[in-house]
């Protein structure tokens, strides 16, 4: 159960600054405004430049880039096995509601807590499941809140931050020489303003949110139970039986696998005609709830591989 300890030990740290960053928001430092900047400057250029940062600082090893590959096909896995039960879980009226329990934080939320816990190995195999994630969500995710195929946007499926980053990183990964030591540390310093930022851009998105809506709507948690505790206990038994030995590769995937609901659920559903409202307070109770679960399905993850 050491994992469990560790990793709520880690929460702790980015609930601290999450609170914060609702702290900002009520001091009108974090306006309306100024998170839409910093949440642009968070998805298109800090996320991925921890991915670059990840696998600069990886030595190239062809069992490394075999275990990345299974990466990828162990997410579209365990996204694949999320989407159908989902699917069967819930009636086409609650769409919302399926987006949030199949797509996960893996940006804002999985991703610095795989630094925190794994360090810059469990980030360079998160990527694999950053990719996976957003492939689905900006397909089939699209879809459930817009209701219409004609909306999706099949050039954001691979000219989108998330698969740059990573593809830059593999390049300088294989090249057979390293870069300046100037530059890595410059990509290295740039990375880590990821955690301090998106912790900070997420806790001011609880600013002006009635708590009373967040907590006090019984359907929210029905869908708060399948998000953090249904789907990812079934995900990490799934990384049980898979034929993966590495541990961070495992770590990597377990971590993204029990995140809460993701950003986009209340993004996406502002943009393509979805409840948005409702979209945000499945983030917030989700993220809120999951200080909770995830030490709980990691301690599972802790008894079984981990």
């Amino acid at each position: 159960m050491a994992i469990s300890f560790l990793v709520f030990e880690k929460l702790l740290v980015l609930f601290l600054l999450t609170g914060m960053g609702l702290l900002f928001a009520q001091q009108g430092i974090f306006t309306k405004e100024v998170t839409l900047q910093l949440s642009k400057l968070l998805t298109k250029f800090v996320a991925p430049s921890l991915f670059v940062s990840s696998f600069i600082a990886a030595e190239f090893s062809w069992e490394k880039l075999s275990n990345l590959g299974l990466s990828v096909l162990a997410a579209f896995l365990i996204l694949g096995t999320r989407l159908v039960l989902v699917h069967f879980l819930y009636p086409a009226e609650r769409n919302m509601d399926k987006y949030a329990i199949n797509f996960a934080n893996v940006g804002f939320m999985g991703t610095p807590l795989a630094l925190a816990v794994g360090g810059k190995e469990a980030v360079f195999y998160i990527s694999a499941f950053v990719i996976a994630n957003q492939l689905t969500q900006w397909t089939y995710g699209i879809y459930l809140i817009s209701g219409d195929k004609s909306v999706i946007n099949l050039r954001s499926l691979f000219i989108n931050p998330a698969t740059i980053g990573t593809v830059i990183g593999i390049f300088f990964f294989m090249l057979p020489m390293a870069l300046p030591q100037v530059v890595t540390n410059a990509v290295d310093s740039f990375a880590t303003l990821n955690t301090p930022l998106s912790t900070l851009v997420l806790g001011s998105y609880f600013y002006k949110a009635s708590p009373r809506k967040i907590f006090l709507y019984p359907p929210a948690y029905q869908t708060a139970f399948w998000r953090l505790l249904g789907t990812s206990a079934l995900s990490i038994l799934l990384i049980w039986l898979l034929p993966i030995a590495e541990q961070d590769v495992r770590l990597a995937l377990s971590i993204a696998s029990t995140a809460p609901a993701a950003m986009n659920t209340a993004l996406l559903s502002q943009v393509y005609g979805g409840d948005y409202e409702y979209g945000s307070r499945l983030v917030l109770l989700t993220t809120t709830l999951s200080i909770v679960t995830i030490p709980l399905t990691m301690g599972l993850a802790g008894v079984l591989y981990l």
